[in-house]
């Protein structure tokens, strides 16, 4: 599980991160349970792969939403060989526990 108290509570929001990434390299599956997490891409290709049968890859622009709610295991890559990736990404307490895991996007 993520830690670090530099990033950590500002309210509801528990975790702000600005991931840069490098090509063919990533977050490999891991758990999630009872967060919301929005992630804006900024730079290169994100590739999220998740337990509800979820795989897309989102460019510069695009945003992602998840809520992780009961649990949830998901990655997130970046294939390129030669561009590095950026993203930020949010982790929100949410109002409710125990919720369905769910994902969504909008494309940049």
């Amino acid at each position: 599980e993520y830690h670090d108290p530099r990033n950590e509570a500002f309210g509801v929001l528990r975790v702000l991160n600005d991931d840069l990434v490098q090509p063919r390299r990533g977050f490999g599956t891991h758990p999630h349970r009872n967060m919301e997490i929005v992630t804006y891409v900024v730079q290169g290709q994100l590739t999220h792969q998740d337990s509800t049968g979820t795989k897309r890859t989102l460019g510069r622009g695009s945003v992602q939403y998840m809520t992780a709610g009961t649990g949830i295991y998901h990655s997130e890559h970046n294939l390129s060989a030669r561009e590095p990736l950026r993203f930020v990404q949010m982790w929100i307490i949410p109002r409710r526990m125990g919720l369905e895991p769910t994902y969504g996007d909008l494309v940049g």
